[in-house]
């Protein structure tokens, strides 16, 4: 093919993308933009997730030294219904 004519294929092509763009619905055009600045985006949730997760052990190392006999009673009960399990 010569240069001129992928050079025509491109531009009508990105025409056709134009407007098909033109064509689409308010949604679909909402849906293809990039999130605000204000919103998380993958990089957000991850954050998100470690934020959660550090309360969560927070919570649990704080029940754990409110209440340290019954947090070992409850491992040992736990560990022999799992014992009992996986010995079936």
């Amino acid at each position: 093919m010569p240069r001129t004519s992928l050079h025509a294929e491109i531009d009508k092509l990105r025409q056709e993308i134009e407007a098909l763009h033109r064509k689409a619905s308010p949604e679909v055009t909402a849906a293809a933009a990039p999130p605000p600045p204000g919103e998380a985006g993958l990089e957000g949730q991850v954050a998100e997730l470690g934020r959660l997760v550090q309360s969560m052990l927070e919570s649990a190392e704080e029940t754990v030294a409110d209440h340290p006999v019954a947090t070992v009673a409850g491992a040992l009960a736990l560990g022999m219904v799992i014992g009992r399990l996986s010995a079936r």
